[in-house]
């Protein structure tokens, strides 16, 4: 088993399939603040955060934590790189669509069956869950961008930073495993 310091005290957490989940446990692992993106760019009821509003949100989390963070995300396109760009590490996450539309399925299932808080204040619906603003229809609309786009632009960003990438369930795993990783 190896230690994570050597990922930096600045980590970014993106891509698809889990990365919500590795972000906090490296969080946990590292003793780093964890930052969702999710959280600061919705509003109660499921309103986007102004985009000039959220980028300020974003910059305000990295300078108030000049020691290190661990940050969950990534829009690309509100954030143009921002967090990839100041990051010791981007760990890129990318499991195969069925796999991840189906984690969102149940994940959208127990979060509208037991009323849990999601994207900062806002609560997962049965009507929201199977609506045209859902995640699972988001990620439906957006699958050949997030699996052709995504990798590539986030490379680019993160030139000056670490760049890991977990293609699959499997390397996902054996990165929990070989780093002594706890899910939360």
């Amino acid at each position: 088993m190896m230690g994570n310091t050597d990922l930096g005290r600045k980590i970014l957490v993106a891509g698809q399939g889990g990365k919500s989940t590795l972000a906090r446990a490296l969080a946990v692992d590292l003793g780093l603040p964890y930052v969702e993106l999710d959280a600061l760019s919705h509003l109660p009821n499921w309103i986007s955060r102004d985009v000039d509003d959220f980028r300020g949100l974003v910059r305000q989390a990295i300078d108030e934590n000049p020691g290190g963070w661990v940050i969950d995300g990534h829009y690309a396109g509100d954030l143009k790189g921002l967090i990839a760009k100041e990051a010791d590490t981007v760990v890129y996450v990318n499991v195969g669509f069925w796999l991840m539309f189906w984690r969102l399925f149940w994940r959208s299932f127990a979060s509208a069956r037991d009323k849990r808080l999601i994207c900062g204040e806002n609560v997962e619906t049965w009507g929201r869950m199977f609506g045209r603003s859902s995640l699972l229809w988001f990620l439906l609309k957006q699958r050949r961008s997030i699996s052709h786009e995504r990798g590539p632009r986030l490379r680019e960003w993160a030139r000056d930073s670490r760049m890991i990438e977990l293609d699959g369930a499997r390397a996902l795993d054996e990165f929990y495993e070989e780093r002594g990783l706890v899910r939360r």
